[in-house]
Formats: C-alpha cells, structure tokens, sequence
C-alpha cells in the first residue's frame, strides 16, 4: 500500500488543523484562510486535470457551502464553518465533501454530547446564579474542530 500523501492532502490536512486552532483560539475562522485554501485547492486542481479538474473543484466549493449554509441561517453554525466547509469541498470535490460532511456531523454531536454533558456537570456543582449564566455564555461549540475531525476521517476512512 502507497502511504505518501499527495500535494493537495497535505495543504488539506494543514488547513484543517488550522481552522481547528483557528476557532479553539479566537472562536473565529478568518476569511483569509478560507479563500486562501480554497483558491490553492482550486489551482491545484487546475493543475492537475485542467479546466475539467478545476470545474470540479469549485463545484465542490459550492455543495459544501450549500450543505452547511441552511444550518448558518438557523443559527447553530457560525459563517466561518460554513466556508470551511466550502474549502473543504474545493480540495476534496462534490462527493468527498458530502463524506466529509457526514463524518463532520458525526463529530459535531458527539462534541455537542460530551459538551451538554460537561456543562450540566459543572451547572451541578455551582450554586451561584451569576456564575450558572457565565457557564451558559461559554457553551458555544468550536465547530471548526468537528469539521478538522470529519474531513480527516473522511480521508482515512474512504
């Protein structure tokens, strides 16, 4: 079995891990890293297989925007995820992406679940209102974690 990995796995796998630094740090992914990223998977794609290898690429931009975008409307993914995604999709293509996406889910509610379990420990043990409402402020989740997990399974798993 061949274990090196190509180019594009690896400016992959380096944009992953950090937009999963990115937004365990700041809570933000920046723009920069998203068009950057995409802009790189699309040329490499170019590069690669032409124009043909470039349509595809961006088509995989566009479903991984379209698949996390309704999730940004309704409050629960932050826009920098939902670009990410798109990224993703720009390295990985139309399908890879609905895989990765999948897998990025998967992450999401086990973190959500571990995360739901962890604050009502910690609402638990404190008796003080003010500090029960600090903890409900920080309970929002570091998507850009599930998204580095989903699209590395997604990689390893296919």
């Amino acid at each position: 079995m061949d274990t090196r990995l190509g180019i594009g796995t690896v400016c992959l796998l380096g944009f992953v891990g950090a937009v999963a630094v990115m937004d365990l740090r700041t809570r933000r992914i920046p723009n920069r890293l998203t068009v950057a990223a995409a802009a790189t998977a699309v040329a490499l794609a170019f590069v690669r297989a032409g124009w043909q290898g470039a349509f595809v690429s961006a088509a995989g931009v566009l479903i991984g925007l379209l698949l996390f975008l309704p999730l940004c409307l309704a409050g629960k993914l932050g826009a920098g995820d939902v670009k990410a995604m798109g990224a993703v999709g720009a390295f990985l293509g139309p399908v890879g992406v609905l895989l990765a996406a999948l897998y990025t889910l998967l992450a999401g509610g086990i973190a959500a679940a571990v995360a739901l379990v962890s604050f009502r420990w910690r609402v638990h043990r404190v008796s003080d209102t003010g500090q029960r409402a600090s903890l409900l402020r920080q309970q929002d989740l570091p998507y850009g974690v599930a998204i580095a997990c989903g699209t590395l399974a997604s990689i390893v798993l296919r």
